[in-house]
């Protein structure tokens, strides 16, 4: 049973799980790379987990779910050339997209092995308070920003997050991240039934 235990290790690295394998994050932040840390070790076991700088020229707060796609796959591929070795790399963007005329906050995950192979995954998305979203529009600030000015909470990026607040402490950014990422990883834990997916 899947749920009672590590998932299958088929599309790992050889030996499967444990402390030889290392997954690249390219963040410093503590929530991202607590994130993969969690959705890799569901998988693996224990992994080791290297964060590192974010890629230059990144939306400060990515708008479209296009800017959202790009940050992720930037930062897989930086966190490849930041952390020589690593069996995978991790880019976790989070931003704003609007649907019918609403705002919601979406996170992507992308994943990249070694040989190249990548894929990319959600975590849920939420709506947007309107006056954090106009605030973002007519501003420019940043989600996090617009969160401190109305509710005098700083850092929430690097803690629970929005959603953290939002939801009373029921969910966190933390869990959303990780969902994503647990997400992109399904094609490498199930590669059969993802071939075409993956193919380089």
């Amino acid at each position: 049973m899947y749920g009672t235990g590590p998932l299958p290790r088929n599309g790992f690295p050889p030996g499967g799980g444990g402390p030889g394998v290392l997954v690249a994050v390219a963040s410093l932040n503590p929530v991202k790379l607590e994130a993969a840390r969690s959705a890799f070790s569901a998988a693996f076991g224990e992994v080791e987990v290297a964060g590192s700088e974010p890629p230059p020229g990144l939306a400060p707060q990515p708008m479209s779910m296009r800017e959202i796609l790009l940050g992720s796959s930037a930062r897989a591929s930086w966190a490849c050339a930041s952390v020589p070795g690593a069996d995978y790399c991790v880019g976790i963007e989070s931003g704003a997209v609007e649907l019918e005329g609403e705002w919601y906050a979406a996170t992507a995950a992308t994943v990249r092995s070694r040989s190249g192979r990548q894929a990319t995954g959600f975590g849920p998305a939420y709506p947007i308070p309107r006056r954090i979203s106009s605030l973002m529009i007519s501003e420019g600030l940043e989600m996090e920003e617009a969160m401190e000015r109305l509710y005098g909470v700083p850092d929430l990026g690097r803690r629970e997050g929005a959603v953290g607040l939002l939801s009373r402490g029921a969910s966190s950014r933390l869990e959303l991240c990780a969902e994503a990422v647990k997400m992109a990883l399904l094609p490498f834990i199930s590669p059969g039934d993802y071939r075409r997916r993956l193919a380089m």
